[in-house]
């Protein structure tokens, strides 16, 4: 059976005696680690038990608390481009998907070009098989996932559908989107997709064979439907929520991240019925914020899904192994990770294998900084430069990044957005009206004012926030224990000189809520992080967001979403003229930067 060697320094932090014994001089082998990679959509900061929230995950809370923490990781704001970087390894503007999400009908996809994780772990002797949401293309045969890496595919296409029926509707009208590899699979339109995605999860794990010379490690990537829209699942786990506080859109957002979180400890216990588990790296991530429209929340960040604020971008996540060390369970990562950065921690950390630097990945392998909580070698990361979005107000400066284009770009603890990055508005908890949520939110007002008053040096500069009038009853409201929604501040659009605002600076570190707008103050640092994002712009290659192409409609497609391009027409040309766009841009781009 296929081995790798494990290197000795990771080696006496990860293994354990009980585990896969190596010694510390690296001379004996290990088998390869199981690696479940669990994707919840549209999962909030504020989304699970562990940041305080009310909705019930216990599962989710057990496994991070003797696991490793995430807390400074970021994904995208939306779901298409953190698929994208996941399985490529790059940012989205390196893959022509920083713009939205693929709408059904669009010939658009993960170029062909790239070489996915899943194809890498394939290259590297895994069983690799797929369970949820793709969205990643699949107007072509070759888009889809079993074309990209994996052995099996169960799940769907699209961006979201119904969670009994599978039907999606978007522009191009209403169609069935459910696969089993590439061929759609009718045979159930009743079971909560949560549940069949578990039950197709527990198939894989009891099938998959551990011993002989045919065995092989498992790579099981689990996109999961929820928590995304639309609102459903069975009565039974909206019943517990159902006494409690929270809204009525909240109680059946929360029933749905239970069902999730069971979900997960079922796999768990799968895994440990097969004997896989103590050889086995699991890994969870939501892939952008919450969605405050749909019951999720992300307090006391700004923002949320399809946003650049923390609210959008900053996700949960952690890493649990029964191979970690003593040292490493348990603990908190503080250093700067984005979602792409798992491309090369699990080929280059976990699997020990170096990746060509022909790849050109914008991931950073940060296994040693998980495993130690040392300072990880990221120091920053690119949000996304999006040129099809909004241009409001003008440019800032006439000689680098233009501050009309919508970006957002964080080095050390800066943090730089430009253009329209989104709502603004920080969300309460959808049940502030409660005893509970009142006292919490209540003493988080008194915590910003002094906050404030801390970093600009004058507790009036929270006016800039509020009018008089607003700020004094505030006052009279938190002595009497009561808030409402529209008590949380927002970022005026207007300069000064009333232009319409498109650059913001926050010290995320000291302030993550983005309360306190800096670009006034350090206006260097502006200029530095505008300077940073041209060079930047000098890579992306263009969007690539067709309009979407009445062929794909489903009454076009027996009544489905599913490829309707011939293979290899379409694809070929974006690939060599994206190909062809990287190269003479990353040329130039050098050239510009040795000047």
């Amino acid at each position: 059976m296929w081995r790798i060697l494990i290197f000795s320094v990771l080696t006496a932090l990860v293994c354990q005696s009980k585990g896969h014994s190596v010694s510390q001089t690296g001379s004996e082998k290990a088998s390869p680690p199981n690696i479940v990679f669990i994707l919840a959509d549209d999962l909030g900061w504020n989304d699970v038990s562990y940041h305080g929230s009310r909705v019930k995950t216990p599962n989710i809370d057990s496994l991070s608390k003797t696991g490793v923490r995430l807390e400074n990781y970021y994904v995208q704001q939306v779901c298409t481009p953190s698929r994208a970087a996941l399985m490529s390894g790059r940012y989205p503007i390196h893959t022509g998907l920083q713009h939205e999400v693929i709408y059904a009908g669009q010939r658009s996809g993960l170029p062909l070009s790239v070489k996915t994780l899943a194809n890498q772990l394939k290259e590297r002797g895994y069983d690799t098989h797929g369970v949820g949401k793709w969205h990643l293309g699949f107007f072509e045969e070759s888009y889809l996932p079993t074309k990209r890496g994996f052995d099996s595919w169960t799940g769907y296409m699209t961006g979201n559908e119904d969670y009994y029926t599978h039907v999606n509707c978007e522009s191009l009208g209403c169609g069935y989107d459910f696969y089993a590899n590439s061929t759609l699979d009718m045979s159930d339109n009743t079971t909560y997709s949560t549940l069949r995605y578990t039950r197709r999860a527990k198939d894989i794990i009891m099938g998959h064979q551990t011993d002989g010379p045919q065995s092989k490690p498992l790579f099981l990537y689990l996109p999961f439907q929820a928590v995304h829209s639309p609102l459903q699942v069975p009565e039974e786990y909206i019943e517990p929520y159902k006494r409690s506080s929270l809204s009525p859109q909240r109680q059946k957002f929360a029933g749905m991240a239970s069902c999730l979180d069971e979900a997960i400890g079922n796999i768990t216990s799968y895994l440990k019925s097969k004997n896989m588990w103590e050889n086995t790296i699991l890994i969870f991530s939501t892939d952008n914020g919450g969605e405050t429209n749909a019951g999720g929340n992300n307090w006391p960040l700004r923002g949320k899904k399809w946003t650049l604020w923390e609210g959008g971008v900053r996700g949960v996540s952690f890493i649990h192994s029964p191979l970690f060390n003593s040292t490493t369970v348990g603990t908190t990562h503080r250093s700067l990770m984005h979602i792409s950065d798992w491309y090369p921690t699990i080929l280059e950390g976990i699997l020990s294998h170096t990746l060509p630097s022909n790849l050109s990945l914008d991931g950073v392998n940060m296994w040693s900084s998980l495993l130690t909580g040392s300072v990880g070698p990221r120091t920053e990361l690119l949000h996304t430069i999006d040129p099809l979005a909004s241009h409001p107000g003008v440019a800032l400066y006439n000689d680098t990044f233009p501050t009309n284009t919508t970006a957002a770009i964080r080095v050390g603890d800066w943090k730089l957005l430009t253009g329209y990055p989104g709502v603004d508005k920080i969300f309460p908890p959808v049940n502030y009206y409660s005893d509970y949520f009142n006292y919490r939110v209540s003493n988080w007002h008194w915590k910003t004012l002094n906050k404030i008053a801390r970093i600009k040096g004058d507790e009036a500069n929270y006016f800039h926030l509020m009018h008089d009038n607003e700020y004094h009853d505030l006052q009279d409201r938190h002595m009497q224990g009561v808030l409402y929604e529209n008590d949380f501040p927002e970022i005026y659009q207007l300069t000064a000189s009333g232009e319409v605002k498109n650059v913001w600076l926050f010290n995320i570190t000291e302030d993550p809520e983005e309360l306190i707008d800096r670009s006034d103050d350090f206006p260097e640092i502006v200029k530095q992080l505008l300077d940073r994002l041209a060079e930047y712009n000098l890579t992306a290659i263009p969007p690539n967001f067709p309009s979407p192409d009445p062929a794909g409609s489903p009454a076009n497609n027996g009544g489905a979403w599913k490829p309707w391009v011939n293979t290899g027409v379409v694809s070929t040309l974006i690939n060599h003229v994206n190909s062809a766009i990287v190269r003479t841009k990353s040329f130039f781009g050098q050239l510009i930067l040795w000047e």
